[in-house]
């Protein structure tokens, strides 16, 4: 699938009560994100810490094929050791003063409904959200799409396969960084990674019918 195609089936919104009211139950096989998009994503919209939006099918509008969650973030590198530094530092060019974090935002949570899984819909959302933030539509500077990612097989893959990059380059770094007793990861693995995709590296092309695999 390509993210024209995508575009061209589903119709993208802002995710109010009234159009949760009028669509089909949302399952993306995850009871956590499930709640949060039908209860908590409100809640966060109200506080400022979040909004959260939806695709939907043009033909079969009550059905939701995909919902996520984005808010405002940085990359912020104060505490990171010197090798995992050097990789975000490298963005600093002609010259430029080093910032001790870089504009970003987060995709706090995102679900694909379980009738569309792996048929290409992660990915082709995912891709929109990048040329989103990185077209003029956007109306501050954002360096990077951040997640938290949870620490799964499933999820990490996911994330990589969309050229995502771990913030930390291992877990010892991170948990170092969080506060996290290091050898206590064999019983308690991190339960999240932070990763990164930076937007300068987003070809221009993308968006307008580059292959989604």
């Amino acid at each position: 699938m390509n993210v024209a195609e995508f575009l061209s089936s589903c119709s993208f919104s802002r995710l109010i009560p009234e159009l949760l009211k009028n669509c089909k139950p949302f399952k993306c096989g995850n009871k956590d994100l499930d709640d949060f998009f039908v209860k908590d994503s409100f809640l966060y919209g109200k506080k400022l810490l979040g909004k959260t939006y939806v695709f939907r099918l043009k033909e079969i509008p009550d059905k939701i094929v995909a919902a996520f969650t984005l808010s405002n973030d940085s990359v912020r590198i104060k505490q990171l050791v010197p090798e995992d530094k050097a990789k975000i530092e490298y963005i600093t060019e002609n010259g430029e003063k080093n910032l001790r974090r870089y504009p970003g935002v987060l995709v706090g949570r995102l679900g694909i409904n379980s009738e569309f899984a792996k048929q290409g819909f992660g990915s082709a959302v995912m891709t929109f959200i990048k040329t989103w933030f990185r077209s003029d539509e956007n109306k501050t500077g954002c360096r990077f799409i951040i997640v938290d990612a949870v620490n799964n097989p499933d999820v990490i893959h996911y994330y990589r396969k969309n050229n995502f990059k771990f913030l930390y380059g291992s877990d010892e770094n991170e948990a170092r960084a969080l506060g996290i007793n290091v050898k206590m990861l064999w019983k308690n693995p991190l339960r999240t990674r932070l990763m990164y995709y930076d937007l300068i590296d987003l070809d221009d092309k993308m968006g307008d019918g580059s292959q989604i695999n």
